[in-house]
């Protein structure tokens, strides 16, 4: 059976079914996959939190199988061409790339107001059990994450940086901002609705509701760069940087207690950490229109 573009011409509801299909594929797969090299090298008894490096490795099959094979799977199958279908291409310039790395620095305060504020949250009584199980998936992603970032040296540091910040700004931009995008784009929906709405299961397929709000704004970031450029590497740029600030800054002693670059502002310095988010936030405008003008954004065909 002749598979290449085989549901080119098949009802997009088809298509987004077998995205989804393929996610759930390459998820368990990479599950059991990661699971039995671990369970062969450490022995199956080995409590994986006991091997941070296994567990780094663990990561980084699993971000391949859950996002980047569904996605180059779905272009496969509803494309000649996968390289157009997720993006892929080069800028002529580099302006772009440097403007996308500053852009991370300066929207970084806002980012870090909104996370305060939806870590405020609170459901009613009525939803108890539901906010206990949102806190406890928030438990549980900040101990992985804590697990994973833990370790002095330079190779942690690094296999951090290529894990947590490499692998996954590739990977779930493949999907969420390619493969995702792509999709929705054919039930005939506007470009702000389809970056919207590829935000807000970004950010919730993340299953850490306290930090959804700053990560569903950082996924309509992504998803505006790239309607502008139509290249999936500007968002993946972003991603990156963002991830590998996160990290830097929480693997290095001098950074990891200043508030001002971990978001976590105790109330004395609430007003000038507020006062810096606005000034960055009009420098982010500025860089953005600078941005449009040097990809000549007009107003673009539907993603």
């Amino acid at each position: 059976m002749y598979l290449k573009a085989s549901l080119a011409a098949q009802p997009v509801g088809k298509q987004l079914f077998v995205l989804i299909l393929l996610i759930l594929m390459g998820s368990i797969f990479s599950s059991l996959l990661g699971l039995s090299l671990f369970g062969l090298i450490y022995g199956f008894q080995t409590p994986m939190t006991s091997q941070p490096d296994a567990m780094r490795l663990l990561q980084l099959i699993s971000a391949a199988g859950t996002f980047l094979f569904p996605a180059f799977g779905l272009a496969y199958l509803c494309s000649y061409d996968y390289k157009k279908f997720l993006f892929i291409r080069n800028l002529d310039q580099a302006r772009p790339y440097l403007i996308v790395v500053a852009s991370m620095f300066l929207i970084s305060p806002a980012i870090g107001l909104m996370a305060m504020l939806n870590e405020q949250m609170q459901l009613p009584e009525w939803m108890g059990a539901v906010e206990a199980w949102m806190r406890q998936q928030e438990e549980a992603g900040a101990a992985l994450t804590e697990l994973l970032i833990n370790g002095g040296g330079f190779l942690p540091l690094a296999s951090n940086l290529i894990v947590v910040a490499l692998a996954a700004g590739i990977t779930e931009e493949f999907l969420f901002r390619g493969a995702l995008c792509q999709t929705l784009s054919r039930f005939g929906l506007n470009h702000h609705a389809v970056i919207w709405i590829a935000a807000i299961l970004f950010s919730a397929f993340h299953l850490q509701f306290y930090g959804f709000l700053p990560r569903m704004v950082l996924g309509a970031y992504f998803g505006y760069l790239l309607y502008w450029s139509r290249c999936i590497w500007l968002p993946v740029l972003a991603h990156f940087t963002n991830n590998a600030v996160a990290v830097i800054g929480m693997s290095t002693p001098a950074l990891k207690n200043n508030e001002f670059i971990t978001g976590e502002v105790t109330e004395p310095n609430l007003q000038s950490y507020i006062v810096m988010a606005v000034v960055f936030l009009g420098l982010f405008g500025i860089l953005m229109i600078r941005l449009q003008q040097l990809l000549n954004v007009e107003e673009k065909p539907k993603l």
